[in-house]
């Protein structure tokens, strides 16, 4: 067992393992700041001015990598394959992190066909790189049926993707050890797409050394997460959550980097044990850059929602649904804070948020709110079947108030969790689903 060193700073606990590095963020429940008045979205999205434009063309730029790189060979991986194979259609290999590492090149596709990769007691690292413009794409086949899979148990995880420019999408992951490993996927690299995954059943083992469904060491940069489903992280079937109140450092998705380009939408968190929701920051003391946080659907998880801290200033979180969280530790639906400065210039627009047990916004300063919105789920008026327990469908019903109330602001998302483009109405709507028109 490696040890680990704790740092007690005034409202947050950093601890660092020496193997794989998790940070943890504990805020004490803290104010709760009362929503700003409403505005018409044309100052929403255009309140940031020069710094406003470095996030948009961070945006961009993701939003550019999603869309696909130059096109390259292809290679294909099937369960009935063998490593030996070449990887052509007609010879697939078995496995795909052979596959990457030793055929594929920058601009290279691997297609991997339904079914179930099982990597026993190891870890699935992809370590190969592709440059700018030409990604590594490795993708399943089937959205969602292609199932990677292991028994590691301890602060150990599914998959480590250690690569540049690498797109990883359409996987299911999960452990199969009743005794629990930490991690889901672990980002070490930068320039890094991770999209349209379902990360479940990563039971953890509630220690210090922290971990979740998605969670990055301190040094990546330009990394996309969207379109990810992920949920039952420490949270048994039918049951309850699995740690106690005293474990604060594993979320759903944690960018705990100072890099930029961060950008984190469409995707559906809930059942995560002893974290947020969606975290995102780096270390005390380093330069910040900021985060955008767009158009995710978080509920029913242990601590609170969504927080950033020690993010850069203009920072945007907006068009969110944040909903019953705080199950364990009372925490809040959406906190915010940065390093040795007001959050003045952080925007929180066009959420909605309701019932998170520490309040629905909490701060350390004033970000700027604007055009959020509280309705309780329970009415009936904004889900095609909404459940707590995960079970339910969250797309809108017709005349949901999450219709095309969302904010165009800098990191918008143009397409949804299931793909279909935004907007499709009068304007965006709030959430990780766009109602069709």
């Amino acid at each position: 067992m490696v040890g680990c060193r704790s740092h007690d700073l005034a409202i947050i606990s950093i601890k660092v393992r020496k193997e794989k590095t998790h940070r943890t963020v504990d805020y004490q429940k803290t104010m709760v700041a009362i929503e700003g008045n409403q505005a018409p979205r044309s100052v929403v999205s255009g309140i940031y001015g020069p710094v406003g434009a470095f996030v948009a063309a961070a945006a961009l730029s993701v939003t550019l990598l999603l869309r696909g790189n130059s096109a390259g060979n292809t290679y294909y991986v099937s369960p009935t394959g063998s490593d030996s194979n070449s990887c052509s259609q007609t010879s697939p290999c078995a496995t795909p992190d052979y596959a990457v590492n030793n055929k594929a090149a920058a601009g290279d596709t691997v297609q991997v066909a339904a079914g179930t990769y099982d990597y026993g007691s190891s870890e699935v690292h992809f370590t190969k790189s592709g440059t700018a413009g030409k990604y590594i794409t490795l993708t399943c086949a089937t959205r969602g049926a292609c199932k990677i899979q292991n028994s590691v148990t301890g602060n150990s995880t599914v998959v480590e993707i250690d690569s540049n420019y690498f797109m990883f999408d359409g996987f299911e992951l999960t452990n199969t050890s009743t005794a629990g490993n930490n991690l889901g996927v672990y980002v070490t690299g930068s320039f890094i797409n991770i999209t349209r995954n379902k990360i479940h059943h990563i039971e953890i083992d509630c220690s210090d050394a922290g971990g979740g469904g998605i969670v990055t060491s301190d040094g990546p940069h330009d990394l996309g997460l969207a379109s990810n489903l992920i949920y039952d992280i420490g949270w048994p079937d039918g049951g309850s959550p699995k740690c106690p109140s005293s474990t604060v450092q594993t979320d759903g998705i944690l960018t705990e980097t100072n890099g930029a380009g961060i950008v984190i939408t469409n995707n559906i968190v809930y059942h995560v044990s002893g974290g947020w929701g969606i975290g995102a920051g780096g270390q005390p003391g380093q330069s910040q850059a900021p985060v955008i946080i767009s158009n995710n659907l978080v509920f029913s998880n242990s601590n609170g929602g969504i927080l950033i801290t020690y993010t850069g200033d203009y920072s945007t979180i907006s068009n969110n649904i944040v909903f019953n969280n705080g199950v364990v530790r009372a925490q809040c639906g959406i906190n915010t804070s940065i390093d040795s400065s007001p959050d003045s210039h952080i925007l929180e627009a066009n959420n909605n948020e309701y019932g998170n047990a520490g309040g629905d916004y909490c701060s350390t300063g004033t970000p700027i709110q604007q055009n959020n919105i509280s309705v309780d789920p329970a009415l009936g008026t904004t889900f095609a079947n909404w459940k707590a327990d995960g079970s339910g469908d969250y797309h809108q019903k017709a005349g949901s108030p999450t219709i095309n109330n969302g904010s165009s602001s800098a990191g918008t998302p143009q397409n949804d969790h299931d793909g279909n483009p935004r907007p499709q109405g009068a304007g965006y709507d709030i959430g990780a689903y766009e109602y069709p028109n």
